[in-house]
């Protein structure tokens, strides 16, 4: 093989996966969104039910916000925050259905919940694969 031909091998080669690193960070960043859109969408709710849980969702919210910036923006901290925020989210939920939090104490598994931790295991698969190889 000739020397431009493998010039053209590398530059295909560095193009691909640089395609598959922005796949990758889209989505990223649009799953760790989604949690956050579908926590915001509960802070009414659990505003109602007790003050800290709502405070709690409205940051969880901010905090994707964050994260998927920074996911999008091919920044490690991002991905980290992401996985950060989505196990949390998940160890307070099973808390929640399980021995339950102050004030709420322990309640039925709701379906927008159940979706939500979906959502974020999804994310949680990606992002290993992507701090794996990235």
């Amino acid at each position: 093989m000739n020397t431009s031909a493998r010039r053209a091998d590398a530059t295909a080669t560095d193009a691909n996966r640089r395609s598959r690193r922005h796949q990758f960070a889209v989505a990223g960043a649009g799953l760790v969104l989604i949690t956050g859109l579908l926590h915001l969408a509960l802070v009414p709710e659990h505003l109602e039910e007790a003050t800290y849980l709502g405070v709690l969702f409205a940051a969880d919210f901010v905090a994707t916000v964050v994260a998927a910036v920074g996911i999008y923006r091919n920044r490690q901290w991002g991905w980290w925050l992401g996985v950060a925020i989505a196990v949390v989210a998940i160890v307070l939920y099973v808390a929640h259905v399980t021995v339950g939090l102050p004030v709420v104490g322990a309640e039925e598994p709701e379906t927008l919940g159940v979706v939500t931790k979906v959502v974020e295991l999804l994310y949680l698969g990606v992002a290993a694969v992507w701090l794996r190889n990235g």
